[in-house]
């Protein structure tokens, strides 16, 4: 499979505290030169620009490590340079972009595979309602049930502050929304453990007939199941 493998955590998790927090500084480093034009590496990044707050919150988040690729892998990969920089509202916007792209995708893709049709949704394009999307993919089980309640109560946050809502809690609501967007791309590109499983090979699908994968992960087959 064509995979999206995050390996900016590798060297963060192993040694002591002291050496995992020095290497997640190097990392975030290259976060604030992710638009140089020329090559760049950590050394070349002043060590004053990080601060242990950067530091706090690039461990108090966790990006999936493998998932299926999409057309909006651009707006995925900001989400993490967004938070642990302190871009809180770019964090949240980028957060709950993904997450309504995410809905609206699987929802119209899965609908076209799943048995049980939804008879107001179909054929139907995308919504800015999240609920139907959240409703169908709860009931066709590609939604687990606490991640579906935490998406219908997050999207009175996504509209609070893109309506003009009280916006003093950002820091706090960019954190929520940026676990749930991770959360969600888990269950649904994030090679979920109940049709996915890692071996000596690499990654091995259980059930090629499984809509799901039909829908995220056939495409991105190279050589075939």
């Amino acid at each position: 499979m064509n995979v999206y493998v995050n390996t900016v955590r590798n060297a963060c998790r192993i040694g002591d505290d002291a050496r995992r927090r020095s290497e997640a500084r190097r990392t975030i480093k290259l976060f604030l030169a992710s638009n140089a034009t020329t090559p760049v590496s950590d050394s070349m990044v002043p060590d004053y620009l990080i601060n242990d707050n950067m530091v706090d919150r690039f461990f108090g988040i966790e990006p999936p490590q493998f998932r299926s690729t999409t057309e909006f892998d651009m707006i995925i990969e900001e989400i993490e340079r967004a938070y642990v920089l302190g871009l809180f509202f770019s964090a949240l916007s980028s957060s709950v972009v993904v997450i309504e792209r995410l809905l609206n995708t699987a929802r119209m893709e899965l609908h076209k595979l799943v048995p049980n049709k939804k008879k107001r949704l179909w054929g139907k394009g995308p919504t800015n309602d999240w609920q139907p999307n959240i409703d169908a993919l709860l009931e066709w089980q590609y939604l687990s049930t606490d991640l579906a309640q935490e998406l219908s109560e997050l999207y009175d946050v996504r509209c609070r502050y893109l309506h003009s809502g009280n916006a003093s809690g950002v820091v706090v609501d960019s954190l929520r929304a940026v676990i749930a967007a991770y959360r969600l791309l888990g269950e649904i590109i994030g090679f979920p453990p109940r049709l996915f499983q890692y071996g000596n090979f690499g990654i091995e699908c259980l059930d090629y007939n499984d809509p799901l994968v039909r829908v995220f992960y056939s495409p991105i087959i190279v050589n075939g199941s």
